[in-house]
């Protein structure tokens, strides 16, 4: 068995798109929507793909989750503090943000009873608190109520420890406890107007579980060379396996139980390449899309795989304000003097704008699936088939890799992350 430096970049959940009469121009709309949040995705993995010691870190993070949030509070935004926004979602009307919100959301209540029988758990929920005294708008309630099936709150921010209190409470609900305490008293402002909160928990057995005695200790190598002791589960089976020699990088889908919906992707560099040069060479989504085709497309043709992937459990926490200033030269729903947020307020005041994006997310696999949730919070200021029995390919993830968890019908990232052995300081 060769010895493997372990990098896991990337979740991806796929979600769907609404069905439409005229399917050529539905299946235009899918492609469109999914590029989007591909694009997304891969902005943030374009600027944190680096070869210092942040980039060499495990990293989780939910594109679906933030790309949800950032809908949301892009829907209260007017004028150029709105067209600033599609450098971030690359959708140019509120429209397509809402016909996008309202496909997956529906896709996935939709899907509810299916993964129920395969006790599969997905659960994506919206939330707007309001401080008791703002003048909120209706019709920008409705909007999220109707298109983001967001639920209002109203809360009393001047009690810090009693918000953060109750909206941990609403979080833990959301994430089966995954995530517990994310948002501390001292995140919230005193002049702390709305808080837009996104929470999203998947968790589902494997297809293929891994037998819990194979697992042992193997040696795991970081990119800096350095060996490291990790419990591996191991397992021989036959999977969607694909050897990308442009990219020098192998792929496989690793299916969760249901109707072939749910996979998580794994992605290894060859031994010379570093996970960050393959993330760089994944660098649109047109590349990934097709990559990701080619597995899917694989289910008749299995290939016999001999699978070693250490167990792992990554929690990331992020702040997005700074990203989209610095990489996406989004400034306008920052800055207190010159944000536009006036579709939020009754009385179309230009009084708010965004103080933080606070992100966290955790996944966890082990033997038997996998179980992940993700938060995203936006904090408002105001401004005053048969098989052969072939030899298995060895697959050895004990050296950087990427992993997607997808949705592979909707084609839109739930999780993404990388892991490394080098938990996040």
């Amino acid at each position: 068995m060769r010895c493997i430096v372990s990098l896991l970049y990337e979740v991806f959940l796929f979600a769907t798109l609404l069905h439409i009469i005229n399917v050529v121009h539905s299946k235009k709309i899918e492609n469109d929507l999914s590029k989007s949040i591909l694009d997304f995705t891969l902005g943030f993995t374009r600027h944190h793909s680096s070869s210092n010691i942040v980039g060499r870190r495990n990293l989780v993070w939910s594109p679906l989750s933030l790309y949800e949030a950032m809908l949301m509070v892009a829907e209260g935004a007017d004028g150029n503090t709105f067209k600033e926004f599609e450098h971030i979602t690359h959708l140019k009307t509120k429209q397509a943000y809402r016909e996008w919100s309202t496909n997956f959301l529906n896709d996935a209540k939709k899907n509810q009873q299916d993964n129920r029988q395969f006790n599969i758990s997905l659960n994506i929920a919206n939330r707007l608190y309001v401080d008791d005294e703002f003048d909120l708008d209706e019709e920008f309630n409705k909007i999220l109520e109707k298109y983001y099936q967001s639920q209002l709150e109203l809360i009393d921010f001047s009690e810090k420890e009693k918000s953060a209190e109750h909206i941990n409470k609403w979080i833990s609900n959301q994430t089966n406890n995954i995530i517990k305490n994310m948002l501390k008293a001292n995140d919230i402002h005193p002049l702390t107007r709305i808080m837009l909160v996104n929470a999203l928990h998947f968790k589902a057995p494997w297809f293929k579980p891994f037998d819990a005695e194979l697992t042992k200790k193997e040696n795991f190598t970081l990119s800096t060379g350095k060996l490291i002791e990790l419990q591996t589960m191991h397992l021989i089976s036959h999977f969607s396996y694909y050897y990308d020699k442009k990219h020098k990088s192998q792929w496989i889908n690793l299916p969760y139980k249901g109707n072939n919906r749910y996979v998580l992707t794994l992605a290894l560099p060859d031994q010379d390449i570093e996970l960050r040069v393959l993330e760089k060479l994944l660098h649109n989504s047109k590349t990934l899309l097709n990559t990701f085709s080619i597995l899917d497309n694989r289910t008749r043709s299995l290939t016999r795989i001999r699978l070693s992937l250490p167990k792992f459990r990554i929690e990331s926490s992020l702040d997005f304000v700074q990203h989209f200033k610095q990489y996406y030269n989004v400034k306008l729903p920052f800055d207190a003097d010159k944000a536009d947020f006036s579709l939020m307020s009754a009385t179309r005041e230009r009084d708010l704008f965004i103080s933080k994006i606070i992100h966290k997310s955790v996944i966890e696999v082990d033997e038997s699936g996998t179980e992940a949730a993700a938060v995203t919070i936006i904090q408002m200021l105001s401004r005053s088939g048969m098989f052969l029995h072939e030899d298995p390919i060895e697959l050895t993830f004990l050296r950087p890799f990427l992993f997607y968890l997808r949705d592979i019908n909707i084609k839109v990232p739930l999780f993404v992350g990388r892991f490394t052995g080098l938990p996040m300081s």
